[in-house]
């Protein structure tokens, strides 16, 4: 059987009533999601302890790295600069290829003046 087809409306395919818009994102009468994306019902867990997302070290952003990261800013020049610097650390291959490229173009510092 061919689908029958509306210009300016689609079928729900759960329960094939009739939305108005091409770009509707669910069907108001199921809830079915068009763009693929299903509600999913929670699942009662059998344990009785609760469960606890892990977080890892780099999840949360203290008030120090806020600091450290904005004083890096004023002392670059700005956010524009920085991008650039970022930029060409990617570009460069990586941080660690930067950081070597650093050490190498530095003059060795010397506690005497030879002359």
């Amino acid at each position: 059987m061919a689908k029958k087809t509306r210009r300016g409306q689609k079928q729900c395919p759960k329960c094939s009533t009739w939305i108005k818009g091409t770009r509707a994102k669910a069907c108001p009468k199921c809830d079915y999601q068009f763009n693929g994306k299903q509600k999913t019902v929670a699942r009662v867990s059998a344990s009785p302890e609760p469960v606890v997302a892990e977080k890892k070290a780099g999840d949360t952003v203290t008030f120090e790295q806020i600091r450290a990261v904005t004083q890096t800013v004023k002392t670059i020049g700005g956010f524009a600069r920085l991008h650039e610097l970022l930029g060409l650390v990617k570009e460069v291959g990586g941080l660690k290829k930067f950081k070597d490229l650093l050490e190498a173009m530095s003059l060795p510092e010397t506690d005497a003046i030879p002359f």
